[in-house]
């Protein structure tokens, strides 16, 4: 669980964003803080509870855990958000763990500052085993690195992680609020279109 604001923020803000992301989509599952069991004949030494991660080509329904075996593959994207208690992890046991499982990208951020260096770092399997992939850095200490699983540029700027759609070239929260807006005002147009039906069909006088 996270164990300051900054983890907490982070985590919550981006399993939102991802989750709507993907929510007209029934083959597409996002966790958060959710156990990860991936060898049933050991599940005690076995499983992992990643931050947010996200599966493609399964049914989007709740689960209690997330079993690999039994869904029949791994995640397709983890993030980790560095915390006080779990850092050292995040590039050691964890990591090790995502690698063995065939998560094809796994994402570790320190949106708190002073456990990792660099602060966004982004891993890609290749033949079995994470290769770092590389990105860019601005002189002012933003940081940005492309996931080809989510298409998504993943940029820390700001001391705050954010989520840039290559395809509408916008950032993702604000792409995600003016739809969700967009799809409110849809519906009371519909609302009201099918209350004055109904009025038309009552007729005049009529209550």
């Amino acid at each position: 669980m996270p164990d300051n604001a900054w983890q907490s923020d982070t985590v919550h803000e981006h399993y939102g964003m991802l989750s709507t992301r993907y929510m007209h989509d029934p083959h597409a599952f996002v966790g958060i803080n959710l156990l990860l069991l991936y060898d049933r004949e050991d599940e005690a030494r076995d499983m992992v509870a990643p931050d947010v991660f996200v599966v493609f080509g399964v049914p989007d329904k709740k689960r209690a855990s997330y079993n690999v075996r039994e869904e029949g593959k791994a995640p397709d994207f983890v993030l980790e958000a560095a915390s006080k208690g779990t850092y050292e992890d995040d590039l050691g046991s964890k990591k090790d763990k995502y690698e063995g499982m065939g998560v094809p990208e796994y994402c570790v951020v320190d949106p708190k500052g002073g456990m990792h260096r660099p602060r966004l770092q982004l891993f890609r399997l290749e033949g079995g085993v994470y290769k770092p992939v590389s990105g860019r850095s601005g002189p002012d200490g933003s940081l940005a690195v492309t996931s080809e699983t989510l298409g998504l540029e993943l940029r820390f700027e700001d001391d705050r992680l954010r989520l840039w759609d290559t395809a509408t070239r916008e950032y993702l929260l604000e792409h995600q609020q003016e739809h969700i807006g967009r799809i409110a005002a849809e519906q009371r147009v519909r609302e009201l279109e099918t209350e004055l039906a109904d009025l038309k069909a009552r007729g005049p006088g009529k209550p």
